[in-house]
């Protein structure tokens, strides 16, 4: 269905906001990249070495200051 300009400007504001709403929300979801399965592969593989070596893991503090961020 086209709206023309003109049939825009009849519509009342809480009427074209919802419009703008609900194209966003087609936008949004038509806009998500599916995941790439080797990328959760890999996800998964680094997640089971997080959880077999927790000690050797570092907090996001400790990469910021090797990084020179301020958190």
């Amino acid at each position: 269905m086209a709206i023309t300009p003109e049939q825009l400007d009849q519509l009342g504001k809480f009427e074209r906001l919802q419009l703008v709403e609900d194209l966003w929300d087609r936008f949004a979801a038509e806009a998500t990249p599916e995941t790439d399965p080797a990328v959760l592969d890999e996800l998964e593989r680094r997640a089971k070495w997080r959880d077999a070596h927790p000690a050797q893991g570092k907090s996001l503090a400790q990469i910021a200051s090797g990084l020179g961020i301020r958190l």
